[in-house]
């Protein structure tokens, strides 16, 4: 059994539950200190399951500060910044350069860009555009 049978066998039984039982249930649940309230409910014809879970108030002393950097000394990343950092010698130590999977990492595209074109596509471009006016 997958884990993704497990998620609709619970669903399934407590879907019955509550097609069988009331229409709508409060749900007490503890998450590590602090308790929140959610709310089950099943539709009139009983195809939908509907929740109702509303946003929890964390404690003040559980959270920390943003960092937020002072724009005046500390300056924006350039895209060269970040390609060397991506293009380090740790990185290349003993390649030829980056691989396809790499590439398609570092540019946020597909791994088809950067293999080689066949023959027929490439005779296909016209070699010798028109000229601009």
């Amino acid at each position: 059994p997958s884990m993704a049978s497990g998620h609709l066998c619970k669903l399934h039984s407590c879907a019955s539950r509550l097609l069988y039982g009331a229409t709508l249930r409060n749900v007490q649940s503890k998450c590590c200190f602090y308790s929140y309230e959610v709310e089950i409910g099943v539709t009139s014809d009983g195809k939908t399951i509907v929740c109702y879970h509303p946003a929890v108030d964390v404690p003040y002393e559980l959270t920390q500060p943003i960092e937020r950097p002072d724009p005046l000394t500390n300056q924006a990343e350039t895209h060269d910044q970040v390609l060397k950092a991506h293009l380090s010698k740790e990185v290349l130590d003993g390649k030829k350069g980056p691989t396809i999977e790499e590439l398609s990492k570092m540019f946020f595209t597909t791994k088809h860009r950067f293999y080689p074109k066949g023959q027929y596509v490439s005779r296909r471009i016209n070699k010798t555009p028109p000229k601009d006016r």
